[in-house]
């Protein structure tokens, strides 16, 4: 966002400038023109990039534009290691994990984690960018049968207006507890309430007794507020209801934030316990950990 610029995963590791009233207030054709414009001129350097991936050693890498959906490309790779490190020390992931990414874009976390994880450890991954994960199945899972990737048609108003399923009820293509760690990286950024309600719902079906899941959100509490009105916030959730709110007053999608307190209830409705927040420096937080916000949720016992 350079204005800010529409951009998809808009918060995946790097500080925002913060929006302005003129892009902000846009309407929804404009901003949906920025992001044409933007795309088309990925698509017009692909040919510099693709000499330069050459020049790097980095053939095995995807298209620009790929790439760009997943984050921002200064610190694309570093941001792949940084939440394999978040899986391992927060999660307690190890080489024979089952991982489910939900939201894994052309499979980033999955090539940081190519070395690593090995059968009968599996990874999974899910996005609503169909040619993210044709890239992903045809140059990862090639080469690493325990790594598979599946497209979701789900709507979304910012990346997939024209998606078949809906969110809001959706239900995940896994068998129950299936998977020791459920990986979520800028995901509940870009949803409604509805939306995060029925995903924290499949996330306590999908998880084993002892799994965990990493998630992250942008949470507006009384420290992000107090750093607000010091204008630390690098993104300014100005629209929207006090427990959801966003940035970008026609189309909510791009940036999403909810009330801590809100995302608690919805955790708890689901049957998951905040297990840890390890807040990120979006708010403007000196010590964050990440950009956003990283929640762990697991499974709360059942009492039957």
């Amino acid at each position: 966002m350079k204005i800010p610029n529409p951009d998809p995963h808009p918060a995946k590791g790097k500080v925002l400038p913060k929006s302005s009233n003129m892009m902000v207030e846009l309407p929804n054709p404009f901003i949906r023109a920025a992001i044409a414009l933007r795309t088309g001129a990925f698509v017009v350097l692909e040919p510099i990039d693709f000499a330069a991936r050459l020049l790097n050693g980095k053939r095995h890498w995807p298209s620009l534009a790929l790439r760009r959906y997943a984050g921002p490309l200064a610190n694309l790779e570093a941001s792949g290691a940084e939440f394999v490190a978040y899986l391992k020390l927060l999660c307690g992931a190890n080489s024979e994990s089952q991982i489910l990414d939900i939201g894994c874009g052309f499979g980033l976390v999955a090539l940081a984690l190519d070395s690593y994880l090995a059968p009968p450890g599996k990874y999974v991954g899910l996005d609503i960018n169909a040619a993210a994960i044709r890239w992903a199945t045809r140059h990862v899972s090639s080469r690493m049968p325990n790594f598979s990737f599946i497209h979701l048609d789900i709507k979304n108003d910012a990346y997939n207006p024209n998606g078949l399923q809906s969110a809001d009820d959706l239900v995940l293509p896994m068998a129950d507890a299936s998977f020791d760690i459920v990986l979520l990286k800028s995901v509940f950024t870009h949803l409604r309430p509805r939306e995060v309600t029925n995903y924290l719902h499949e996330i306590a079906r999908l998880l084993g007794p002892r799994g965990v899941c990493l998630s992250t959100f942008f949470l507006l509490n009384e420290a992000q507020a107090s750093l607000h009105s010091r204008g630390l916030n690098s993104l300014d959730f100005r629209f929207g209801a006090d427990a959801f709110r966003y940035a970008f007053r026609d189309l909510p999608e791009l940036a999403i934030g909810f009330a801590e307190e809100a995302m608690r209830a919805m955790a708890a409705e689901a049957h998951l316990a905040v297990s840890e927040i390890h807040y990120g420096n979006w708010s403007g937080r000196a010590d964050g950990l990440s950009y956003q916000d990283v929640v762990l949720f697991t499974p709360i016992a059942s009492s039957d």
